[in-house]
């Protein structure tokens, strides 16, 4: 199994980041090749048992996974798990304030199953490469967001 973990900090509250990661269409537009995510459970979005099914595309190769939230700690944390053919995973996002901003850590935990277990020495450099991706879209999706004030316009 590979295990790696890796932060960013970015200028938001975490009220606001944790509101962002807690939609369906967020992860839709910030996890590495992914060109569609489902939520496939009844309710909302950010409760543990509620499980996605998403589409990624590697260079043509479209590779289905399966997500399932198992920790959520609002303002705090989210967590899934999943399978992405023959590899296992949990991942997450831990925030914690940070002077004027949010301090993101993202941790990531590969398993590969079965003839993917050939690949085990690589999954440390796919799962960094993976955490850099997702750390980069994420701080790109957020800062897109545009926090409206409920002051604003009551001029």
């Amino acid at each position: 199994m590979a295990h790696l973990e890796s932060s960013i900090l970015v200028r938001k509250s975490m009220e606001d980041v944790f509101a962002f990661l807690n939609r369906t269409e967020s992860h839709r537009n910030f996890i590495p090749r992914m060109t569609a995510l489902e939520q496939t459970s009844p309710g909302v979005f950010g409760q543990a048992g509620t499980t996605l099914s998403g589409m990624l595309n590697y260079f043509g190769i479209r590779i289905p996974v399966k997500y399932e939230i198992i920790d959520v700690e609002p303002n705090q944390r989210l967590a899934m798990r999943g399978q992405m053919g023959p590899v296992l995973f949990k991942d997450g996002y831990l925030l914690r304030k940070n002077g004027d901003g949010t301090e993101i850590k993202f941790w990531l935990d590969l398993s590969p199953t079965g003839w993917a277990r050939v690949f085990s020495p690589f999954m440390g450099l796919v799962g960094k490469i993976h955490a850099w991706e997702t750390l980069r879209n994420l701080r790109r999706e957020l800062m897109k967001q545009v926090i409206v004030s409920p002051f604003q316009g009551s001029h």
